[in-house]
């Protein structure tokens, strides 16, 4: 079910499938018992995204509303490690993903382990 509280967007009673799509990346055992939060504005593409999970337009349009929102650099990196997930041949999604990746350590210290995180990105 989804609720709103307080303007946070709470999706409730998950199965584990449709856990995984919104979350792809954890490979851990999962917790049904806990509760995927949201932004209001971030329910339509997730939505969608439930909808049409092997689209690359709706994957991209996420991202651009993401980005137009000024999101943490994590929370835009998780919806694109998600979109791989879904889509790992799709050259467009890759080529903005590690980009976006080279962008967010530029001028960092080369010892920084955010080097190593783009790194492993580009190895994938």
């Amino acid at each position: 079910s989804v609720s709103v509280e307080r303007g946070i967007v709470v999706l409730e009673g998950l199965d584990t499938a449709a856990l995984h799509l919104i979350m792809p990346e954890k490979e851990m055992e999962v917790d049904l018992s806990k509760d995927i939060v949201f932004a209001d504005s971030d329910v339509p593409y997730e939505e969608e995204i439930l909808r049409h999970p092997y689209q690359v337009k709706c994957w991209i349009r996420y991202i651009e509303h993401k980005d137009t929102t000024n999101a943490s650099n994590t929370s835009i990196n998780m919806i694109y490690e998600r979109a791989l997930k879904q889509l790992p041949g799709s050259y467009k999604l890759w080529y903005n993903y590690l980009k976006l990746r080279r962008k967010q350590v530029r001028g960092r210290c080369i010892t920084d382990p955010a080097f190593e995180e783009v790194n492993n990105a580009f190895e994938r």
